[in-house]
């Protein structure tokens, strides 16, 4: 299998990575050590072990190997370790100004002829007042739900 992220770690991250796996259990989450662990396995440095024999060594699936050397290579070190999930997701659709005018719109009086607001016409009624190029209902509830 081809390894599309090259994982090279310099000797001072080496030894704190090394020196993290050594604390005691109460001063370090279990995830960031199994991160280290992960991480020292997959340096290209040191005769690095291939994603399936990482994930069969460690209990882990091969996938979870390869998203954290993605994670190393795109977004560093600090966030290769400490974090469980990446911050890079999907860029959220109603900024906080879009959430107002929902808010404000849901709280009006509803359209003639209806007695509520119901997701469906709140979601037309933003397209249509160009608060928002494109929006789905589920979005519009999580947005009220908040």
């Amino acid at each position: 299998m081809r390894v599309k992220y090259h994982v090279r770690l310099s000797n001072e991250e080496r030894s704190m990575l090394e020196a993290l796996i050594k604390q005691k259990k109460p001063r370090v989450a279990q995830h960031k050590k199994r991160h280290a662990q992960i991480l020292l396995a997959i340096d290209e440095n040191n005769s690095p072990l291939t994603n399936q024999q990482i994930a069969k060594a460690l209990n882990i699936s091969p996938l979870a190997v390869t998203s954290l050397r993605k994670r190393f290579v795109e977004e560093g070190l600090e966030v290769a370790v400490n974090s469980k999930h990446s911050d890079q997701g999907r860029r959220r659709i109603m900024d906080g100004e879009a959430e107002a005018h929902l808010i404000a719109l849901a709280c009006s009086t509803p359209p003639e002829g209806r007695c509520r607001w119901t997701l469906n016409l709140l979601r037309d009624k933003m397209i249509e007042l160009k608060y928002i190029d494109n929006i789905s209902r589920t979005s519009v509830h999580y947005a009220l739900k908040k």
